[in-house]
């Protein structure tokens, strides 16, 4: 593809459905501002192109049925592209945890053109676009989950998981004590929440409800 100059937005579309990634193409097409220099399948695809990274990524939630994480949206920001997601799938928490690793905004797959552009151009300019669909579902998760630590929520994803409290502490380079004041405090912050705790079961659907596990990663559990 040819390059873009240098006032247009380059922007790179990741769907796992060709007739999606058609479509955003030849919307981005029919704007002056906006060159799309890639349309890809997967993250690793992505990732692989020599025009990555980009301005702007426009990112399906559900890649060949798998979620895509809090912390691979985050890893997209940290590389120097801007996020906006658009989904048909994506539940309202994976929503949620994407804008809080750093997407600018949400749109549903239903959405036109001139939203898609409106999101890109904002996104592009650093600028959260908040559409209807996005506004609904930060305003149905306002307060959802707990405000627990890093080492709180590690804890938490970690024992959970069915770990012995030992092979936590030794996981976290802390003492057992420490594992136990952790998970104690997580309870606490839970039960203030109105859900209860009680046991490990409880403890990984939690983490993995909430997203606590994807935010530890899977090289910690």
């Amino acid at each position: 593809m040819s390059s873009a100059a240098p006032d247009r937005v380059r922007v790179a579309v990741v769907d796992d459905h060709p007739v999606i990634l058609d479509g955003v193409a030849a919307w981005m097409a029919s704007a002056a501002d906006v060159e799309l220099v890639g349309a890809h399948g997967s993250l690793a695809l992505l990732r692989g192109s020599p025009a990555h990274p980009v301005d702007v990524v426009v990112l399906d939630l559900l890649l060949d049925d798998v979620p895509v994480t809090a912390l691979e949206v985050a890893g997209l920001v940290a590389e120097g592209s801007a996020v906006v997601v658009m989904s048909a799938d994506a539940d309202p928490g994976s929503v949620q945890r994407s804008v809080e690793a750093g997407a600018l905004s949400f749109l549903p797959k239903a959405s036109g053109r001139d939203e898609l552009l409106a999101a890109v151009r904002a996104a592009a300019a650093g600028e959260a676009h908040v559409t209807p669909a996005l506004a609904e579902v930060l305003a149905a998760g306002e307060g959802r989950r707990p405000p627990l630590s890093p080492q709180e929520s590690r804890a938490l994803v970690l024992f959970g998981s069915g770990l012995l409290l030992r092979t936590v502490a030794r996981r976290m380079g802390v003492g057992e004590a420490t594992v136990r004041t952790y998970l104690q405090r997580a309870r606490q912050k839970y039960a203030e929440h109105g859900v209860r705790l009680e046991g490990r079961v409880a403890m990984y659907e939690a983490g993995r409800r909430d997203g606590w596990a994807d935010e530890v990663g899977p090289g910690s559990r």
